[in-house]
């Protein structure tokens, strides 16, 4: 019997806020009824493994972050209002999200409780993007309000001055404290921006969307109106290079290569970059996945790959793109909604480009991103969910398997049958009748141990498996035959096994066996026992003996460049003696009857009639191939 689930005992806090609720150890925001989801496979597809972060939305207080698992099934599917924005997890190993109640960065544990808030140090914290790094720093994203003059653009130019959203990046130590700042209004004038109302009265010129530290600490940025993504110098804060916009350092080879107001752009290996282009004014009006090969001889950028959106349709705004483990591609669509369910989705597609499956939320509930989690990098608790089940687990928030009373379970025993769940929450089976014709064994090293056995003591069933392995090297002649003496055990003839030894092996029961061996049918004169008395002290490794000697190895050496080496010798007694070493090879002209070790010397008189020795050096080679060859060719008569 095991007991499956302890009682969990703790203190009950309770804290008033919006949407909470009490449970004993901790506080759990309010979820509601999940969202009404779709997920449709490709026939005979699935997944790549691994979990599907995203957080569709309607409104902010209509937010439900999902995890998917790779057979499309919803694991988590809650309501968490004005929470679960930009659902992601980061390199430190923790998932988190954007607050828009409080405007600022949750860091969850395990139980999608707050263990760490991110604020923005001096300016207002941006939504779009964070990086919670394994050293413990973070990059965030900042806005700040300026003015500027943008005489370039404006339609008058006797009031060229407006409100700029500026771009802040900023990295904080683990202590939250400012070691890096960079300003997009220093590097980028407010003038690139392609999509901007210069006649309003603020203008949201950089729109900065996404951001990725590089290996050698460079941060590649995305500005969504100015159609751009630069890389940031992160020693100089200078601009490395440009792409897109109107100062690129990157021409677009193809026609339609260059992207507009996109979002999510990475670095590959191998210099290439993918990044969703939301393609504001393409033709037609389609949104996409692109992936560039970078090329920073010729400053060229090539569309190697393309994903349109399946029902060929456009998002006005958000997307994300993500390059899976197996070579596959994640893609979140924004508001590009499907035609059937009218809202937003989520496509994985295989490494060769095929659609594997998407996920479709209802009407007007978008997803700003998407992320696949690896296989066993889901830093959140599985576990059963469900209030009546005997393993309910109240800090899980992914389904788990539940176990009701009833439900099969396994108690550990491998003797019992028929284990399930009982009314105490336990793991119980039944122990089965026993066989009486069964054997009693109680030795796990017996061929016939019964682990089962319901006798206290053991019956004398036992059977063993002998392994014998016998040196003749100082039986003083190779013998033509080893094998068992006819004593307590049965006769047993060896076979020859290398190294002037002879292998054999034979099963026994319990008792105390003696035995010698024999040679040419003549016994060694050595008398032995093994004793295989309950309880057996016996080792059950081979047996070893030394033909004609008591030892349990035969004397020898075990340098192998010595002519006299034997794997089985036990000790170098005879290194460099050369007893026992010859020609072995039976049909040589010198083999030696009394050599047990084989010294290469052995020598053949050619054959009167030998025909494929077609060179009559005695030897049929290489050489009398080459003779052969020469007579393709000719003409016979």
């Amino acid at each position: 019997m095991k007991k499956l689930f302890p009682g969990f005992s703790g203190v009950v806090v309770c804290v008033l806020m919006l949407g909470a609720a009490c449970f004993a150890g901790g506080l759990h925001a309010q979820t509601g009824a999940g969202l009404d989801i779709t997920v449709e496979m490709e026939p005979g597809q699935q997944f790549a493994p691994g979990w599907i972060l995203s957080a569709p939305r309607f409104s902010s207080n209509l937010t439900y972050p999902l995890v998917i698992d790779e057979a499309g099934v919803a694991r988590h599917n809650q309501l968490r209002p004005f929470e679960g924005f930009n659902f992601d997890l980061h390199e430190n190993g923790t998932v988190a999200w954007f607050s828009t109640l409080e405007g600022w960065w949750h860091e969850l544990d395990s139980s999608l409780l707050v263990s760490n808030i991110i604020e923005f140090v001096g300016a207002d914290v941006d939504f779009h993007d964070l990086e919670l790094r394994a050293d413990g720093t973070s990059l965030l994203m900042g806005s700040e309000i300026i003015t500027m003059n943008v005489a370039d653009s404006v339609p008058d130019p006797d009031n060229p001055s407006r409100a700029v959203i500026d771009c802040i990046l900023q990295e904080l130590d683990e202590n939250g404290d400012i070691i890096w700042t960079w300003r997009a209004s220093d590097h980028i004038p407010a003038t690139f921006c392609s999509h901007c109302n210069w006649e309003a009265s603020l203008i949201d010129a950089y729109h900065h969307n996404a951001f990725e530290t590089q290996e050698n600490g460079d941060i590649l940025l995305c500005m969504r109106n100015m159609d751009l993504v630069v890389r940031i110098d992160r020693t100089s804060g200078g601009l490395a290079w440009q792409m897109g916009g109107p100062e690129s350092n990157f021409t677009f080879t193809d026609a339609t290569g260059a992207f507009a107001q996109q979002h999510d752009a990475q670095l590959l290996p191998g210099n290439r970059m993918i990044v969703f282009d939301n393609a504001t004014g393409s033709e037609p009006l389609t949104s996409r996945g692109v992936e560039y090969q970078l090329d920073y001889d010729n400053w060229t950028a090539t569309v190697i790959e393309t994903w349109p959106h399946p029902d060929g349709n456009f998002a006005g705004s958000q997307g994300s793109i993500q390059r899976l483990e197996d070579g596959g591609t994640l893609i979140g669509w924004g508001t590009a909604g499907s035609d059937e369910y009218n809202g937003g989705m989520v496509s994985e597609y295989s490494a060769s480009g095929d659609l594997l499956g998407t996920v479709y939320f209802p009407a007007n509930y978008w997803n700003y991103r998407a992320r696949k989690v690896p296989a066993g990098a889901l830093p959140l608790r599985i576990g059963c969910r469900n209030t009546a089940a005997c393993n309910y687990d109240q800090l899980a928030v992914v389904d788990g398997e539940c176990l009701f009373v009833g439900s099969p379970c396994d108690d550990g025993d491998p003797c019992t049958v028929q284990d399930a769940v009982n009314n105490q929450c336990e793991c119980v089976g039944e122990v089965p009748f026993a066989d009486p014709e069964a054997d009693q064994c109680l030795d796990p090293m017996a061929l016939n141990f019964n682990p089962c056995s319901t006798l206290p003591f053991d019956d004398g069933s036992c059977q063993y498996l002998l392994e014998f392995r016998v040196d003749a090297t100082q039986w003083g002649a190779v013998p033509a035959s080893v094998g068992l003496a006819w004593l307590d055990l049965p006769t047993l003839t060896f076979e020859a096994g290398g190294f002037g030894t002879w292998t054999g092996s034979l099963v026994v029961g319990n008792g105390v066996w003696t035995y010698g061996f024999k040679a040419d049918g003549q016994p060694d004169g050595i008398q032995r026992t093994l004793d295989l008395t309950w309880p057996v002290d016996w080792d059950g490794e081979v047996i070893r003996a030394c033909l004609g000697q008591a030892a349990s190895s035969c004397p020898g050496c075990t340098d192998p460049d010595d002519p006299g080496f034997s794997p089985f010798a036990g000790d170098d007694t005879l290194c460099g003696s050369g007893n026992g070493v010859g020609c072995t090879l039976v049909g040589a002209d010198n083999f030696d009857s009394g050599a047990f070790f084989d010294d290469g010397s052995c020598a053949f008189s050619p054959a009167e009639d030998c025909q494929p020795d077609l060179n009559d050096d005695g030897l049929i080679g290489v050489a009398d191939v080459l003779e052969l060859l020469t007579y393709f060719g000719l003409v016979c008569d």
